[in-house]
């Protein structure tokens, strides 16, 4: 299995679909409690016209899980040194959730360096209202996460997303607390410098998204210059797995016309 080694004892597992006729690669970070194979309807609709890297954030999935290095700009550094050893340039990322904070931090450094970025069901704030983000470790990956993935799993009628969002159910509980605990605690005091971010950035937030809902996207994309935003109707904190033709082709369109 492909890893890429961050230190003498722990390695990130990663996963890179080459496309030999194209220039362009598209970088996916998965969320919270999630892994690469989060993004396969976005690998199937895309590899066709782009280079796909998926990878396991620190911490999850087949990646180590060390009990320390979760800052979000630590998480970037990771990503920084992966893509410069896989000597990928003209580039794209992708993140959702966790993942989407993640990408605002390398971007908040290398936004002259990659094409654009898409952030889905993110944010770069954390209001004191919304007390769901304050309740870390195991009640977090245990209760939250799990309904919002049966949610997800209730309204999907394809039998991969299905297998895809029970496998997110079952894999949860395999997240140590001290990941979990770690991870909120470095998003929660995170602090990202939206407006000195000038590449282009594509919003996209599900309309009934408890967890990061619309109005933290839209505050996002006030601050940031050269950003688009879009609702994605019916669809909660998991939108791209609930409406992938949509999302999918949404993004195709920023690819093609970002500048």
């Amino acid at each position: 299995m492909p890893y890429f080694r961050t230190d003498r004892r722990n390695k990130i597992y990663y996963e890179l679909h080459q496309n030999a006729e194209v220039s362009e690669t598209l970088v996916f970070l998965h969320g919270w409690a999630e892994y690469h194979k989060i993004w396969r309807e976005q690998i199937d609709f895309f590899q066709k016209n782009y280079q796909i890297l998926t990878y396991d954030l620190r911490g999850f999935g087949l990646s180590s899980k060390p009990t320390y290095g979760y800052s979000l700009k630590q998480q970037s550094k990771y990503l920084r040194k992966l893509i410069q050893a896989l000597e990928i340039t003209n580039y794209w990322l992708i993140g959702h959730s966790l993942g989407g904070i993640i990408t605002l931090k390398y971007c908040e450094k290398f936004f002259d360096e990659i094409k654009g970025a898409v952030l889905i069901d993110t944010t770069a704030y954390i209001p004191t209202k919304l007390s769901i983000w304050r309740n870390l470790g195991s009640f977090f990956v245990s209760k939250t996460l799990r309904q919002i993935w049966q949610r997800t799993l209730k309204s999907s009628k394809s039998e991969q997303r299905r297998t895809l969002i029970e496998n997110l159910i079952h894999d949860s509980d395999s997240v140590p607390l001290y990941v979990s605990a770690a991870c909120g605690i470095a998003v929660i005091n995170s602090t990202v410098d939206l407006k000195s971010i000038s590449c282009p950035v594509l919003i996209i937030v599900g309309e009934n998204d408890i967890l990061t809902p619309v109005d933290l996207s839209q505050k996002m994309h006030k601050k940031l210059s050269n950003s688009e935003f879009e609702i994605i109707s019916d669809t909660g904190h998991m939108s791209f797995i609930e409406k992938p033709d949509e999302i999918n082709s949404r993004m195709a369109e920023f690819f093609q016309n970002a500048k």
